[in-house]
């Protein structure tokens, strides 16, 4: 009776398991240059055609800006093949207008040629802004977290950044992504509790009733 009651707490239990949907992942460049230093960019798949980016200033690093002279894209990155994407939302201060398709060499230091970028508003460091910078892609052949490759500089990502002490100018992310693994959401870990809870008490049930 026992062995019967525990190996249907085992069924109960993988059946409470299988009713847990789990979170979509997260694609994550960590930003770890020296100088101005870092921003770390999330790459996250809303669904097979659109791909939610989010720039988050870190490690020293205060402010997005437009400082000139040369080429000094806001935000830049690379796309394997260069397909034909759009931007189909994005935070203020940025525009949907900020957004170019069009290949930009980054001086400043020179971090290597991007396809695409997103010019700060604004120009020089009174027009800063804190971030973080979210906007969503879009390809209509889809797109996926493979798709963001580095440059011929090593360079996957590019930004114009300020730092505490008011210094200004381009941070690049050369670290390859690292996928966090898929976790059950809040709601589904409590679904999942209630579950093992059930399961026990029947098994407690059967113990007392043989």
């Amino acid at each position: 009776m026992i062995i019967k009651a525990l190996s249907r707490f085992a069924m109960a239990l993988a059946a409470a398991a299988l009713l847990v949907p789990v979170a979509k992942a997260d694609s994550l460049f960590v930003g770890s240059q020296a100088g101005y230093c870092c921003f770390n960019v999330d790459l996250l798949q809303v669904d097979s055609t659109h791909m939610q980016v989010t720039v988050s200033l870190t490690g020293g690093a205060q402010y997005f800006v437009n400082s000139g002279g040369g080429n000094h894209p806001g935000f830049a990155f690379n796309l394997a093949g260069d397909p034909a994407v759009s931007v189909t939302s994005i935070n203020a201060p940025w525009t949907l207008s900020s957004f170019s398709p069009n290949p930009v060499n980054s001086n400043g230091p020179s971090l290597g040629t991007f396809d695409y970028y997103i010019t700060n508003p604004g120009n020089g460091a009174n027009a800063h802004n804190p971030g973080p910078l979210v906007f969503t892609l879009f390809n209509a052949s889809g797109i996926n977290y493979s798709d963001f490759v580095a440059n011929s500089a090593g360079y996957y990502f590019a930004a114009d950044i300020m730092n505490a002490d008011g210094k200004t100018g381009m941070s690049g992310i050369s670290n390859p992504p690292t996928s966090t693994s898929p976790v059950p959401e809040p709601s589904s870990l409590a679904l999942l509790g209630t579950g093992i809870i059930g399961a026990a008490g029947f098994v407690r049930r059967k113990l007392l009733h043989s």
